[in-house]
């Protein structure tokens, strides 16, 4: 049975219909749409801007329909009806968000033709981070439900749900498809969609999921412990020492996929020992590493593992350990962060926050892996339990016809793919069960880019989202399986085929251009 809301919505879409092709963009006509919404949507500003794309922008505010605490901000974007493509895109976050973000990817969207959404995930970016946790009346500080919960997933879900009826509204018609697009906490984002919301869209496309993210955050703080202890010994890892590491690790298996091109290809097959380069007699760093740098190295590629042998969160991969050229730094991105910082803006403050509503929890100094208090009080946080998205029972979306591209930099320094992978499998192997292999693949594929860096970046193919979305599109729409993305390196003058997981890209014969995206094609591996 339809309720009265949804009615609502469906009378005054014809009503539109029946006396314009589509609004102008003018607050009155868009407030009649918001009225009608059963979210409590408030519009706050609204413009034409005339640029490559001509397109009506429209910004406002959700309270959402449970508790009406949230504040969550959306912008959508309107192409001119001329240029739209009649297709919705929802643009995904980063970090931990608090801003429209991801002005990149929604600018090719536009050129393409899409009408867009962003958010803030309902909350205001501010230093130190103090969202996350609320004062009661009494006094008492309490996690700040609403507001993770919008980060959480109900930010995406609900801004969805509003941009869509106002497509119907603007356009007079529904959008033939939606999209979602994200990386890092939008990879996650775009993993919740799948698996609470499997209605919401007809493809995503999901990067560098952080869908651990409390996992993802204790190995952050013990990576922070092993720097602030190197430091503690006068031994810091600098440039000149993170560009002698990265040399080896090259060296050493840079080859193995039949090519010299400063691109590991399946860092997994890399047994590169760090030993190699520790000192002896006369030397010194920079020109080696000392013992206690040696141990660093192989700390951060084992990851946090418990005196017990539990493993925390995988550790990093060999590759992408240079500072210069590889975006967002290399191993330098981590090494030189604050855990803390006087002013309580550092990342040790801001879990300290979220997990225990107590900036004054010294993280970096009395948390421990290896005291399981410690590791159950994060892993049981409402933050915790809340953004996580790792649940690989997808069936439902699999079952609804989605489609789902998952990609992640094998050069990532800042959310280590192997948990990517580790996730697709189980993914596969869950949904497989119920509804067999080739079915899966159907609707889902990874595809694991070799050399690229956090969501770009990187010595390897990082420039790729045309090619993603007009993949999603093409399988959406004509029901045809990406068998490759095609991504470029504008700096390296390099395209490459991305292949679906586990094929690689391979030389079709040897001699061939190793330049050229058409010298490859995707086989699987040896």
């Amino acid at each position: 049975m339809m309720s009265k809301d949804h009615s609502a919505w469906i009378a005054l879409a014809l009503l539109l219909a029946a006396s314009m092709p589509a609004l102008p963009c003018e607050i009155a006509d868009f407030e009649r749409v918001a009225e009608a919404s059963p979210h409590g949507v408030a519009i706050t500003s609204i413009e034409h801007v005339d640029d490559d794309v001509g397109y009506c922008q429209v910004e406002g505010t959700i309270a959402n329909a449970e508790d009406g605490e949230s504040r969550i901000r959306f912008r959508f974007r309107f192409p001119d009806a001329d240029a739209w493509n009649g297709r919705f895109l929802m643009g995904g976050n980063g970090g931990t968000s608090g801003a429209f973000q991801g002005e990149n990817r929604i600018q090719v969207a536009l050129q393409l033709g899409y009408a867009t959404g962003q958010t803030d995930t309902g909350h205001v970016r501010s230093p130190t981070e103090d969202w996350v946790m609320k004062e009661l009346e009494d006094g008492t500080v309490v996690p700040n439900n609403a507001a993770i919960e919008d980060f959480g997933h109900r930010s995406i879900h609900l801004t969805t749900v509003v941009g869509k009826r106002f497509v119907d509204g603007y356009y007079a018609r529904a959008p033939d498809h939606s999209y979602y697009l994200g990386c890092s906490t939008g990879g996650r984002q775009g993993l919740k969609a799948m698996q609470r919301y499997p209605g919401d869209f007809d493809g995503i496309i999901a990067g560098a999921p952080v869908f651990s993210l409390t996992r993802l955050n204790m190995s952050q703080v013990w990576a922070a412990q092993q720097v602030d202890r190197l430091n503690a010994e006068g031994q810091p890892l600098g440039n000149d020492e993170l560009n002698l590491l990265n040399d080896a690790v090259l060296g050493a298996c840079d080859a193995l996929d039949g090519i010299e091109d400063q691109i590991i290809d399946d860092p997994r097959q890399c047994r590169f020992d760090p030993g190699i380069l520790q000192c002896s007699g006369s030397e010194s760093p920079p020109r080696c590493l000392s013992d206690s740098q040696v141990e660093f190295v192989r700390n951060i590629y084992d990851g946090p593992i418990t005196a017990s042998g539990e493993r925390i969160y995988p550790g990093r991969v060999p590759g992408g350990e240079a500072p210069g050229g590889m975006g967002m730094g290399g191993w330098q991105g981590f090494i030189g962060s604050a855990c803390a910082t006087p002013e309580e803006t550092g990342r040790c403050d801001y879990l300290a926050r979220a997990w225990h509503q107590d900036p004054d929890v010294d993280l970096l100094n009395d948390f421990s892996i290896d005291n399981p208090d410690d590791v159950a009080a994060a892993d049981d946080s409402f933050f915790s339990g809340v953004t996580r998205a790792d649940n690989p029972d997808v069936t439902p979306f699999v079952q609804r016809g989605g489609k789902a591209i998952l990609y992640h930099g094998w050069s990532d320094t800042n959310v280590t793919p192997t948990p990517t992978v580790e996730l697709y499998e189980a993914m596969e192997s869950t949904v497989s069960r119920k509804r067999g292999q080739s079915d899966f693949r159907d609707h889902v594929r990874l595809f694991m880019a070799p050399g690229m860096a956090h969501c770009g970046g990187g010595d390897g193919p990082n420039t790729y989202m045309s090619s993603v979305l007009e993949a999603i599109d093409d399988w959406v729409t004509h029901d045809r399986a990406p068998d490759s993305i095609l991504a470029t390196h504008e700096g390296r003058g390099l395209s490459r085929p991305w292949c679906p997981y586990p094929q690689v890209a391979r030389l079709t014969e040897p001699g061939l251009d190793p330049n050229v995206a058409s010298s490859f094609y995707c086989a699987d591996p040896e």
